[in-house]
């Protein structure tokens, strides 16, 4: 039986929370979402503010690879952490040993961690040249068969040669920036304490607060220091130390929260400790598992430095905007879901654990099926209105636009790998979604090579949205081998009724773009006085359509509003 409630207790003294029913899902997937919305938004103001002055050139491409290094470790040691080894060991522990055994894990755990993530950033710059070297292997010997330029690479390595100037900016970079490894994943590590305890607000914000400051610590240079430093060149190592300083501030702004929560953190090496080492060994196929689209836009990335010049830009920015959808929606419904989940496997709630699945999957798909439509339809002018605008060219733009339909593509099956690696987690299940996550490596890999002849980025974005269909179909295999038969039933009529919705959407998006032609550059307040209107149009016509098929996401959605507005006029 699910827990009684203990909603009254004080802010020092933490208990565990209530297993929250769906309803109560989705009010706070809505208080995440709208977290993650400001968090994503200033992370494409980032981008922004990196295209405008670096653009798709070989500059741009050498501060792409370097920033995406650290951003991609991310993945593995904090967002990985968090969801697929510290948050069920630390709902054990506390199931076991109460509060005090819960403070005395994090402390143990984060002091380890620290510990251990040092000797990783500490090894990544010792030994950037060869993994910056990897990244940019089409640009250490560009035109040279793929064996040739492993030799070239290995000339490099042992002195004989020098990398080219682009490859040696990077490698640079990346050494300034990797320390933000440590950084976030601590910071994360205290966010999924919040997360437990219910507070997903703030944790869901902290990105914000470092994006804010990216953008402000860049803006000050270039408009206080000398004109110099607007050179592409001297810009990237702004940006580069921009970025270190963000995760100082992400840190910082978590820390009294966490502390008010009584947890401390702690700096002592403790991996002998039973609970410890049960969540570092949890980490082993966790950090695959959780890291498994970062990984495959890694490839994706290497690769793309056999494609010329920007393709490597061009590539992220698609990224970007695939993960904003991500972001709002997957991530949102996996924050929540988690600690649900988590609490009901512990107890044997196994039709907990569906329902709280079929919900979670159902959500993520009744917002990320539109949004992929509406990024498809609408590539050029979000391209155009986001980024073009200093080194970031007309003819980028349209690259980029080019490539976002097939990034689109593979939205929902992304999506529903994260919540379905969740649900694995929950059931303390760590081999299979680091098996799906190998063959989905193995997988892109394959089709990266296959498309990208043909269709250049664009297929590799479509790569990576196939490997994630594959992984997909093993990782439901193994969730019905865990949990018996699935709500396959209601999981699929609520995305055909998603995607009749998305259909309305998509055509009102087309025939609306034409007639205000928006499809046009009209200069960056023009394109956003014509598409901002749009997007709300066609959300409008989408919730529209989806409450007259009477959606039960839909109902819960209004009845949510009505609550909140009546609260406000009260």
């Amino acid at each position: 039986m699910p827990p009684k409630d203990q909603s009254a207790h004080a802010l020092g003294s933490p208990v565990p929370s209530p297993t929250p029913a769906p309803k109560s899902m989705l009010h706070s997937v809505g208080v995440v979402t709208l977290m993650t919305l400001l968090s994503r938004v200033t992370g494409v103001a980032v981008q922004m503010t990196m295209t405008a002055l670096l653009g798709a050139t070989k500059m741009g491409d050498a501060f792409q690879v370097a920033y995406r290094l650290p951003n991609m470790l991310r993945r593995f040691t904090a967002e990985g952490t968090m969801t697929a080894a510290f948050l069920p060991t630390l709902t054990e522990v506390e199931a076991k040993d109460g509060e005090a055994g819960a403070v005395a894990f994090v402390s143990d755990f984060i002091g380890s961690l620290a510990w251990v993530l040092g000797v990783i950033c500490l090894v990544g710059i010792v030994f950037m040249a060869p993994i910056i070297g990897l990244q940019m292997l089409g640009k250490v010997a560009p035109g040279l068969p793929w064996l040739e330029q492993l030799r070239v690479l290995g000339s490099v390595l042992i002195g004989r040669t020098a990398f080219p100037p682009d490859v040696a900016l990077a490698e640079s970079l990346a050494r300034i920036m990797f320390p933000y490894l440590v950084l976030v994943s601590l910071t994360a590590c205290m966010a999924g304490v919040l997360n437990l305890r219910s507070r997903f607000a703030l944790a869901a914000s902290m990105s914000t607060f470092g994006n804010v400051m990216f953008v402000g610590a860049s803006w000050a240079c270039f408009k206080l220091g000398p004109s110099v430093w607007r050179q592409p060149e001297r810009a990237a190592f702004i940006f580069a130390w921009a970025f270190l300083l963000a995760g100082v501030v992400q840190f910082a702004v978590l820390v009294p929260s966490f502390r008010r929560l009584g947890f401390h953190l702690g700096f002592r090496l403790r991996w002998k400790t039973d609970s410890v080492r049960l969540a570092l060994k949890r980490m082993g196929p966790g950090l695959l598992a959780g890291g498994i689209h970062p990984i495959n836009v890694l490839i994706s990335t290497s690769l793309a430095s056999q494609l010329g010049d920007g393709a490597q830009t061009v590539l992220n920015n698609s990224n970007i905007l695939g993960e904003l959808v991500l972001g709002l929606f997957a991530m949102s419904f996996a924050t929540v879901s988690l600690p649900a989940m988590s609490r009901q496997a512990a107890q044997g709630d196994l039709e907990g654990v569906r329902t709280n699945l079929g919900t979670a999957l159902r959500g993520t798909a009744f917002l990320a099926i539109p949004a992929a439509v509406g990024l498809a339809v609408l590539a050029y002018p979000i391209s155009a209105f986001l980024f073009q605008r200093g080194q970031f060219t007309p003819e980028a733009a349209h690259w980029l636009a080019s490539t976002l339909p097939f990034q689109a593509a593979g939205i929902l099956f992304i999506a529903t790998v994260r919540i379905s690696n969740q649900a694995l987690n929950a059931l303390k299940d760590y081999r299979s979604p680091a098996q799906a996550a190998v063959l989905q490596v193995i997988c892109n890999i394959a089709f990266s090579l296959l498309l990208m002849k043909s269709l250049d980025t664009r297929g590799m974005a479509l790569a990576n949205g196939m490997a994630a269909l594959v992984g997909l179909i093993f990782l439901e295999w193994r969730l019905r081998h865990r949990l018996g038969q699935l709500p396959y039933r209601r999981i699929f009529t609520g995305w055909c009724l998603f995607g009749l919705g998305a259909l309305g959407l998509g055509m009102v998006t087309y025939w609306g773009g034409r007639m205000v032609d928006v499809f046009t550059f009209h200069g960056f307040r023009g394109t956003g006085a014509r598409l901002f209107p749009l997007m709300a149009v066609a959300a409008f016509s989408y919730f529209a359509i989806v409450k007259l098929l009477r959606v039960n996401e839909a109902e819960e959605l209004m009845a949510l509003i009505r609550r909140k507005l009546k609260s406000t006029r009260g």
